[in-house]
């Protein structure tokens, strides 16, 4: 009977905390309307339909030599990507120009070869979300 009752009253507890308070709720629902506004909001002044400035790069590697086969090589195995950068790096570029062309130190210590990276701007475009 102790058992039963014990429960009974631990029932009524937990079922009263349960129930949640109307204050609390109420507030609940306003921070979401005033986040939904929020939102709203920013959207419409364009804050989220911001244009990206994109830039196609072509990254290769080039070797000097005088084989054929290692231009053809660099040529098929060059890389091109487009990156996201600001409007100021968008504006200080233009198409061809070389943003990387380090000489490769290493592989010519350990490999005799000689040969760079060369990154530069293929194409440039702003992209409208």
């Amino acid at each position: 009977m102790k058992k039963l009752a014990f429960f009974l009253v631990i029932s009524i507890f937990a079922l009263s905390s349960c129930g949640g308070n109307k204050e609390e709720l109420d507030q609940l629902r306003q921070e979401n309307a005033a986040l939904k506004k929020q939102l709203q909001t920013l959207q419409a002044e364009g804050f989220a339909k911001s244009p990206k400035y994109i830039l196609k790069i072509r990254l290769k590697q080039s070797h000097f030599s005088l084989s054929i086969k290692k231009h053809i090589k660099d040529a098929v195995n060059a890389v091109d990507f487009e990156i996201p950068v600001d409007k100021d790096f968008y504006n200080s570029v233009s198409e061809g120009t070389e943003i990387v062309d380090n000489f490769r130190f290493g592989s010519m210590v350990l490999y005799g070869s000689f040969g760079d990276w060369e990154m530069t701007v293929k194409k440039k475009y702003i992209k409208e979300q």
